[in-house]
């Protein structure tokens, strides 16, 4: 179906002359009366796009590699590091590299750390996490200790230990993503680095096709930019791009140094200060479960759109998008007719 689509104030065109008739015995197309799009604001004040720009993003690094092609030492080199140390990668660099360390053991250590920087004003200007396939497997430990006490009528109960099940990776699987989401929402530079491990082809048994990095299979899907780590044949640090949505990282292989990624990344973009999150406060979130209640909203509707704020809950939900929210529904308030349905349906 074409569409004649006006834009304001734009002149109309002379009407068409009139078509012919069809001939007898053919069927004539129905005539289409043109559509007209108004996109003034003032007639759309909800309107919900805007021009599109760059925005100067946090860098979001995920390196991987095999032991000793320098992945700690290249996320030392950023601007004011602290680590969160996972299986001691750092114990032998305090005299060499200025940084902060805390050394954690368990999942729920990182969650607090991560959690504590996203929240409070501080002079660091880079997360390490080193390596994320120890706190992947921490994060199993910890649900698989839980499940153990709690499901002992399951079929992975074992007595001294828990196989996890088809349904409990669901849980593992969401507090992971919510760490990966506080990492993306955290303004500061954010280094997570992964081992690497012997990558298998599908459906044949052993069969070796090459390396990939040892962790959540998801990862790639929620870093900006992630470079394979290796030393070639004349010892030389070399990094492989093997995803890069800034477009500014060269494609294949280049030789990786910190001082190579603070050109491409620019100085002053890796070294600003970080701001502290701050998150919706008591007295919005009554105001919002006050309106879903009004609004007659369903909890997959309520799920779906805090979803698109980056949230789970009302408590992830930051104190900007709280207010663009509660924007919304006043919005919509005010509107005529049809508000609970436009609040539900967006």
């Amino acid at each position: 179906m074409k569409t004649n689509v006006t834009l304001p104030d734009e002149p109309q065109p002379a009407p068409a002359a009139q078509e012919a008739e069809a001939p007898e015995g053919v069927v004539a197309a129905n005539k289409e009366r043109p559509i007209h799009v108004d996109f003034s604001k003032k007639q759309h004040a909800q309107w919900p796009f805007q021009k599109a720009r760059s925005l100067d993003r946090r860098l979001k690094l995920f390196l991987w590699g095999d032991s000793g092609v320098g992945k700690t030492t290249l996320a030392l080199q950023f601007p004011k590091p602290v680590v969160i140390d996972l299986e001691g990668g750092t114990d032998l660099y305090g005299e060499s590299f200025d940084f902060d360390v805390l050394r954690a053991s368990t999942a729920d250590e990182v969650m607090a750390a991560v959690e504590w920087l996203l929240t409070h004003p501080h002079s660091y200007r880079t997360l390490v996490i080193d390596p994320i396939t120890v706190y992947w497997d921490a994060l199993q430990k910890k649900w698989s200790d839980i499940f153990l006490r709690r499901n002992k009528g399951s079929k992975g109960y074992k007595f001294e230990f828990y196989d996890l099940q088809p349904r409990d990776w669901m849980t593992v699987k969401a507090e992971f993503k919510d760490l990966i989401r506080k990492l993306i929402a955290l303004d500061m530079n954010v280094i997570v680095t992964a081992r690497q491990k012997v990558q298998y082809a599908d459906g044949a048994f052993m069969k070796a096709i090459g390396e990939t990095f040892d962790g959540e299979k998801s990862l790639p899907y929620l870093f900006d930019t992630i470079v394979r780590l290796y030393r070639d044949e004349k010892g030389r640090f070399l990094g492989e791009c093997l995803k890069d949505r800034s477009n500014r990282l060269p494609p294949g292989e280049f030789e990786c140094s910190f001082a190579r990624l603070e050109e491409i990344f620019g100085k002053k973009t890796l070294a600003r200060k970080a701001r502290p999150t701050l998150f919706a406060t008591e007295e919005q979130k009554r105001q919002i479960r006050d309106e879903i209640a009004r609004f007659g909203l369903t909890p997959e509707q309520v799920a779906r759109r805090l979803a698109a704020y980056g949230a789970e809950s009302l408590d992830e939900l930051t104190e900007e998008n709280a207010r663009i929210i509660l924007a919304k529904f006043r919005s919509a308030s005010a509107s005529k007719g049809g508000a609970t349905t436009s609040i539900q349906e967006t």
